[in-house]
């Protein structure tokens, strides 16, 4: 993967996301300041970094894209299966995907400057699952649970399902 930058009711009920760090940020253009403090904590220079996610490994390559050089390769312990340019996935903070161990889907925000996976929001449904979208505000993140035939909505300020939506077979 490369980019530059169901369960019973009881089970819903029982999943729990990891606490928010802080409010979200609302999305805007980076400030002089910013980008100049960025491109200096960034490993490769002028502060561009290039992302490709190893879903075999479960890790993340940092590269520089000018060069193709390989800076890092940090371990991250999910599979990012699908991030692309047509769909929105960034809120200014973080990388927003998913991922379904053991067959449980969640959404998963990746903050690329550590990079890590700091939150988790479990959907409580079966997966598989095949993408994530965040609303144009980037409040609320929908994601196709396709095992259980819905799409759910899940608010990224409290982490809680806010919605389900049926679809037909296998969304």
């Amino acid at each position: 993967m490369f980019s530059a930058f169901g369960p019973a009711a009881s089970t819903r009920a029982a999943a729990k996301a990891t606490p928010v760090p802080s409010p979200l940020p609302e999305p805007a253009a980076a400030s002089p300041a910013a980008t100049a403090g960025a491109a200096a904590a960034s490993p490769v220079p002028g502060g561009l970094v290039g992302y490709a996610f190893n879903a075999k490994t479960k890790d993340v390559t940092l590269f520089d894209p000018a060069t193709l050089r390989v800076v890092a390769t940090e371990p991250l312990g999910v599979v990012v299966r699908w991030l692309s340019n047509e769909q929105r996935f960034w809120d200014g903070r973080y990388v927003w995907t998913y991922d379904f161990p053991d067959d449980l889907v969640r959404a998963i925000a990746i903050d690329p400057r550590a990079p890590a996976v700091v939150r988790t929001l479990p959907t409580g449904g079966a997966g598989p699952a095949h993408s994530l979208v965040l609303t144009a505000d980037r409040t609320e993140a929908w994601v196709n649970v396709a095992g259980d035939d819905v799409l759910t909505v899940l608010d990224l300020v409290s982490g809680e399902v806010a919605a389900e939506v049926k679809t037909g077979a296998f969304p």
